[in-house]
């Protein structure tokens, strides 16, 4: 799920690494080789030294001198600097959806969220991952402020980290997570902003405390790392 469409070849194996780093098969830190990209996707290493130009732009990717490329850590400051940019962005969301939002953004926001409850009575966190994912882009999307739209898209990949681990982790816990997603629907749909506006911040504050604080999201990215 995403908001474009890769045209070109470098953009295909630069989609191929980010699917592979937000999935974590590749792990934060572990070291990418061209060389190994290449004979894997059957190109040649141009294509794979441009995706990966493409990736550090995304911060999902550091490129050292001398030492090649590696999957991004994710450390504390990494996860509080993302999430203060989050708050200010999708708190803008919640308010211009609502602004600027027609009946067909509306459905669409709310087929979102009944997908996304839908996939958490069945402990489904794939699914519910990607209808989380549907429901940001649809709200999104209905702010009509391309400004707006570009500075997310910039954030999403980080942002789809962030979540498919998230979920991961608390599959016995999706439904309280869809709980809030409903109740934000819930507040879009009757078009009161300041409760829209609220529940994005519960929300991000949920997922900024289980980031920093849960030992098993710790386990999988920062004590691989050693940056607590």
């Amino acid at each position: 799920m995403d908001f474009r469409v890769a045209t070109n070849l470098a953009e295909q194996v630069a989609q191929f690494i980010e699917d592979k780093i937000i999935r974590l098969e590749m792990p934060p830190g572990e070291r990418i080789f061209e060389t190994a990209i290449a004979e894997e996707l059957g190109v040649s290493r141009s294509p794979v030294r441009e995706a990966l130009l493409i990736l550090e732009r995304k911060n999902l990717v550091d490129l050292i001198p001398r030492k090649g490329a590696s999957v991004t850590e994710i450390t504390v400051s990494f996860i509080e600097n993302h999430f203060d940019i989050l708050f200010s962005l999708l708190g803008l969301v919640a308010n211009k959806c609502i602004e600027n939002g027609s009946e067909k953004d509306y459905k669409a926001i709310n087929d979102a969220a009944h997908m996304a409850v839908s996939c958490a009575e069945e402990n489904n966190s794939a699914g519910y991952y990607e209808a989380v994912i549907s429901f940001l882009i649809a709200c999104m999307k209905a702010t009509k402020n391309n400004l707006l739209e570009h500075l997310i898209i910039d954030l999403m990949p980080n942002i789809r980290r962030f979540l498919f681990s998230s979920f991961a982790i608390m599959e016995q816990d999706l439904k309280k997570n869809a709980s809030i997603v409903i109740k934000g629907n819930n507040y879009i749909q009757e078009k009161n902003k300041k409760m829209a506006e609220e529940t994005i911040y519960e929300y991000l504050n949920n997922e900024k405390t289980m980031s920093l604080e849960n030992p098993m999201f710790q386990s999988i990215f920062m004590t691989k790392t050693g940056s607590k």
